[in-house]
């Protein structure tokens, strides 16, 4: 994996520093995790126990990345860093201990090396009081949020006198090496994340105490219907932590001016939040919050907890507003409380909309931001919220929405072009104008200006339909340097076959010819992708499940997001993996040596949890697991020039059968069942080619499908979405 850097420091090994570095470490770069110096014989404890939390709560991709971080002390270790090439500051949220930090940084760091602090309180002017101006021109703010290799936000403050330099490699390393996505805030209280989130959560939480309304009531009230992750303002409070809160909100308030409308917020002082302090009561860090377990609420009136009840609203978020019911007008509110306050700041923390909608998108979950969303529900009911019009909204609507035909509503009332992301491409615009080489209902071949080709899918969630392996038959006809995989949608490279087709000609009743042809046409087609006289790249992001994994195993080589969730499924449906997954798996172990790799790949192909494309060991040398998902397009197409140079396809495999038995022991007869089928493929003695091995899979798959109980898996799975353990 290419970085932008190989070393880098980070002092401080609380929870934020020790998952930076764990995040830097799953980058490929070497980390050096400095804190205080201990008092017993260990000097490096506190960096150590901090790598040890990281291990404990998943923050290295692999185990073994925990071996780049090298734990140190800042009294000791000062020296190490002269070898870093970015210096990350993540100790206590205290100016006096930030500034001390800088000092020894300053003293002890090669010239010109970039030093960035995590703060998420203190602006970049104070931070830099006293610093010198060369230490001024390399430095800035990242703000990273917890956990750093789930969060895909940083929010990047730079000062007037940091150098343009060392804000592009910043944003090279944090978009590139780190797959984050960045978005320039100006040095203002809270940022952008922070400043709109806290207002939020606090006019969330405040108006239902308002109300009357339960906190169940109103994580459901305002949760789904906007697009809101389900824990809601008090499930989110819990998440957090309430001893965390108060913190929060009083840093913010006093760095705010006394006519900011989050002073009216300050909920962390109200008689709910001490109750729940003084009783221990802190959320996640304890037994209970507002929530305890998933069944029960805290009752103010009680003093004590009672189940949850149950409340149902619209999934349309207008339609509730509108509703007039006690839920709809706690939503109603909020959301105009909110909105109010994004109209009323945006021109003071960014020069248009669109980096506060991203960071309440990235930075809580939100599927569209505070503007966006207002898009979504109409601007002209918008305004009826409004006894006056706010200014910019006003504007809005005069424009035609704060997002117009790929223009974005500066916050100065214009509209703009939207901002584009370096390397980060849309395959829709991508093949705009390109031209067409092959189609049908399934999926279209584009064919760009210097002959690589593009396949697009267009069924849900990319499954393959037999109108898309049909066309993958075809793959030998089109004249091309290469073809890559690639799509819009960022959930799935493939989400594997088309179940409801699946389930339809299933059982013992189903049609044999159509369900033999099914699985033959699958095996035909990723065949023929793999003889194709070019290199067929995959572009693979969000999940390669099932179908989709076969696909990518069939692949010349791939680009592959390292948090892509991959494998096989099957089992789930009845079925084994039967489009030559079993051929493919089973070629590269025994490629790479592994022992007993019959009885590896038998194991994998039946294993229905997914892992991550990190965790995966049979990639191979020219696959690249990398850490962005928004720049897979583009080097996928980087990798398919490449490989077009003097390129050969590769020919059929013939694999040794096995005489070793093969069986599956675990789950019920049906389980059982898939393994035998499964074990069948690979039984016998001697060798087998790749046609032989595709009709054993054929007749395999049909023989297991056609039992009932496959085929209500099958069935379920098609109209559920969830496995059934029969």
């Amino acid at each position: 994996m290419a970085t932008n850097i190989t070393t880098a420091a980070v002092l401080g090994a609380g929870s934020m520093g020790s998952g930076i570095a764990a995040l830097l470490a799953n980058g490929g770069i070497k980390v050096h995790l400095l804190d205080l110096p201990s008092d017993g014989e260990d000097r490096n404890e506190r960096a150590r126990r901090g790598v040890e939390m990281q291990l404990k709560h998943h923050g290295f991709a692999r185990p073994e990345y925990a071996e780049r971080i090298v734990p140190g002390n800042t009294e000791d270790h000062l020296d190490r860093l002269a070898e870093a090439e970015w210096i990350v500051e993540a100790v206590f949220e205290d100016i006096n201990v930030k500034r001390d930090t800088f000092a020894k940084v300053d003293a002890h760091r090669a010239p010109g090396t970039p030093v960035t602090s995590n703060t998420s309180t203190i602006p970049l002017s104070t931070l830099l009081e006293e610093a010198s101006e060369e230490f001024k021109a390399d430095f800035a703010i990242t703000h990273f949020f917890n956990p750093p290799r789930v969060m895909r936000l940083v929010e990047l403050v730079q000062g007037p006198a940091t150098s343009p330099e060392v804000g592009e490699k910043l944003r090279q390393i944090l978009e590139r090496d780190l797959g984050k996505v960045v978005i320039d805030c100006r040095d203002t209280p809270g940022f952008i994340a922070n400043r709109i989130g806290t207002f939020w959560m606090g006019a969330g939480a405040q108006v239902a105490f308002d109300q009357g309304i339960v906190p169940e009531q109103a994580d459901v009230a305002f949760g789904r219907p906007f697009g809101v992750p389900r824990t809601g303002v008090f499930g989110l409070f819990d998440y957090v932590g309430l001893q965390v809160a108060p913190h929060i909100w009083n840093t913010l308030l006093k760095a705010l001016p006394a006519e900011d409308a989050l002073q009216d917020f300050g909920v962390t002082d109200s008689p709910q939040f001490t109750e729940l302090l003084e009783k221990g009561y802190t959320g996640r860090t304890a037994e209970s919050g507002f929530y305890r377990g998933r069944g029960e609420v805290y009752d103010f009136e009680a003093h004590d907890y009672r189940p949850k009840q149950a409340f149902e609203v619209p999934k349309d978020p207008k339609e509730l507003m509108e509703s007039g019911t006690p839920e709809g007008n706690y939503a109603r509110e909020v959301f105009r409380l909110t909105l109010k306050y994004c109209l009323d700041t945006a021109a003071e923390v960014a020069p248009t909309v669109e980096p506060i909608d991203v960071a309440m998108e990235l930075g809580y979950g939100w599927k569209k931001g505070p503007f966006a969303l207002a898009d979504a529900i109409g601007l002209d009911y918008v305004a009826s919220l409004f006894d006056a019009t706010p200014e910019l909204l006003e504007a809005a609507r005069a424009a035609g929405g704060f997002y117009v035909d790929g223009s974005v509503l500066g916050t100065d009332g214009q509209l703009t072009e939207r901002a584009e992301r370096e390397g980060v491409l849309r395959v829709s615009a991508l093949v705009e104008g390109a031209e067409v080489i092959a189609e049908n209902a399934g999926a279209t071949v584009y064919k760009l200006d210097d002959g690589i080709g593009v396949f697009f899918y267009k069924t849900p969630m990319n499954s393959s339909t037999d109108d898309v392996t049909g066309l993958f038959t075809k793959a030998g006809e089109w004249d091309l340097k290469a073809l890559v995989i690639a799509n819009d949608e960022e959930r799935a490279f493939s989400a594997g076959a088309n179940l409801p087709r699946l389930a339809e000609i299933s059982g013992p009743h189903g049609d044999e010819a159509a369900r033999k042809a099914t699985i033959r046409q699958g095996i035909d087609g990723l065949h023929a992708l793999r003889r194709a006289p070019y290199p067929v790249i995959g572009a693979v992001r969000g999940v390669a499940l099932g179908g989709g994994m076969e696909l990518l195993l069939h692949t010349d080589a791939s680009v592959i997001h390292g948090e892509t969730r991959v494998g096989f499924p099957e089992r789930n449906v009845g079925l084994f993996p039967a489009w030559s997954g079993p051929v493919r798996l089973l070629e590269r172990l025994l490629e790479l040596g592994v022992s007993d790799a019959h009885k590896v790949a038998f194991h994998a192909l039946l294993n229905v949890r997914p892992v991550p494309a990190f965790n995966v060991d049979f990639w191979r040398e020219n696959d690249r697991v990398i850490m962005s998902p928004d720049h897979v397009v583009e080097q996928a197409l980087e990798l398919a020039r490449e490989l077009a140079e003097g390129y050969a396809a590769p020919t059929d495999a013939e694999l040794p059968l096995t005489g070793e038995e093969l069986s599956y022991t675990e789950g019920s007869e049906t389980d059982k069942a898939i393994g035998e089928a499964l074990a069948s493929v690979f039984a016998g003695e001697g060798t087998a080619t790749e046609a032989e091995l595709a009709d054993r899979q054929v007749n395999a798959a049909s023989d297991v499908l056609a039992r009932q109980e496959n085929a209500d898996r099958a069935a379920h799975m098609a109209k559920t979405r969830k496995p059934l353990n029969n």
